[in-house]
């Protein structure tokens, strides 16, 4: 009797064996989280909408130009092309050579160039300061994404100082992008009452401060 039932069981198990059903892989989704960019932390509501209108701010500077802005926009290439960003956006510490020009109205206007320094803070942060002229931009450099990096800060009381932060006085306040342009060719651009557009070249190594 017993060898009856080992029998049964034995087939029983070489069927279950038959008919056993695919072994489904249990898919579990991976969730990433993505770091906020950090200027995002510290800019107005109002100023990040601006921030973020950029584009459409850019096309109606251009439209309102007459017809000799059109042209200076068509000489100057990348530079005022709205679309001219390219990867790699991070300027590299140094002394650059900087020049101005601002869309306003139906004329841009082009100003003499001057000096600017990027400076490394604790080997990471990047600091830009304009060295030298009236109109004084200095502030922080923040990466975001591949193709730029959020400028922060505000238009400071003398050369070469940068110690007025963003939100400090906001009738000073200053925001705008930096992108690379080129081989060693960046921009910054600040979207403020007028669009202004300064074209960023290193010094040469030979004639950086030590």
């Amino acid at each position: 009797m017993m060898r009856w039932i080992g029998i049964g069981l034995c087939g029983m198990l070489a069927a279950c064996g038959g008919r056993q059903a695919p072994v489904r892989p249990v898919v579990t989704p991976v969730v990433t989280s993505q770091e906020e960019p950090a200027w995002r932390s510290t800019i107005t509501p109002g100023d990040a909408l601006r921030l973020e209108g950029l584009p459409a701010r850019w096309k109606a500077a251009q439209a309102a130009l007459e017809r000799r802005g059109r042209a200076t926009v068509a000489s100057e290439g990348d530079l005022l092309r709205s679309d001219a960003a390219l990867d790699h956006a991070a300027l590299p510490p140094g002394s650059y050579k900087c020049r101005l020009l601002v869309m306003s109205g139906r004329v841009v206007r082009s100003f003499p160039a001057f000096f600017c320094y990027v400076g490394s803070e604790d080997g990471e942060r990047l600091s830009f300061t304009k060295q030298t002229g009236s109109a004084l931009p200095g502030g922080w450099l923040y990466p975001d994404g591949t193709k730029r990096y959020v400028f922060m800060g505000a238009s400071q009381k003398q050369a070469g100082d940068g110690s007025l932060g963003y939100g400090e006085d906001p009738e000073r306040d200053l925001f705008g992008v930096v992108e690379r342009i080129g081989p060693f060719r960046w921009r910054l651009v600040l979207p403020g009452k007028d669009l202004q557009v300064y074209e960023l070249t290193p010094v040469p190594v030979e004639q950086q401060a030590k």
